[in-house]
């Protein structure tokens, strides 16, 4: 049997907790405009993953490509924060976003520019003395509208970020 927990336990235990949320959200803040910043935020032994593209990286500068490379690809009309929690291990943040594509630099991403994709995400952040040790993006590609696949149940509590302008898609 586990030794009790004291006062003094659970008191950081919490505090790590809301570091551990502070951090990710910052992260999902800066996401998507400031990828230096972002790196600050993950150890030096970092692992970031997608599954769903097949992508392992342990290189900031891998991460900082691939986050250029889906910068530069995707133009994100929503986000909607759905689900986060934490642990003082883990965070986990689950979003809807809807984006169209304006330029084929992800990899392993098999939709033409001009679609627009309804992304439905499920990101794992494995924490280490207040920074991210392991991101790992669970990520389901619809495409928007398409009255087979792209249906969610969306959280009365739910918060949407929308975006005022769209680019135009990168020429061919």
């Amino acid at each position: 049997m586990a030794p009790a927990k004291t006062l003094e336990d659970i008191r950081r235990e919490q505090e790590e907790i809301a570091e551990n949320l502070r951090v990710v959200m910052q992260h999902m803040e800066m996401e998507g405009e400031d990828f230096d910043a972002v790196l600050e935020l993950y150890t030096d032994d970092v692992v970031w993953e997608t599954p769903s593209r097949g992508q392992v990286l342990r290189t900031y500068d891998e991460i900082r490509e691939a986050y250029r490379q889906m910068g530069a690809s995707m133009f994100i009309r929503s986000r909607t924060l759905l689900r986060r929690f934490a642990t003082d291990h883990w965070v986990v943040d689950e979003s809807l976003w809807h984006v169209t594509l304006i330029d084929d630099k992800i990899p392993n991403l098999s939709y033409p520019v001009g679609t627009e994709l309804s992304l439905r995400k499920l990101t794992l952040f494995e924490m280490r003395d207040g920074k991210i040790c392991r991101e790992i993006n669970h990520t389901s590609y619809r495409p928007a509208g398409d009255p087979r696949l792209d249906h969610d149940d969306i959280p009365a509590e739910a918060f949407t970020a929308v975006a005022v302008a769209a680019p135009e898609p990168a020429s061919a």
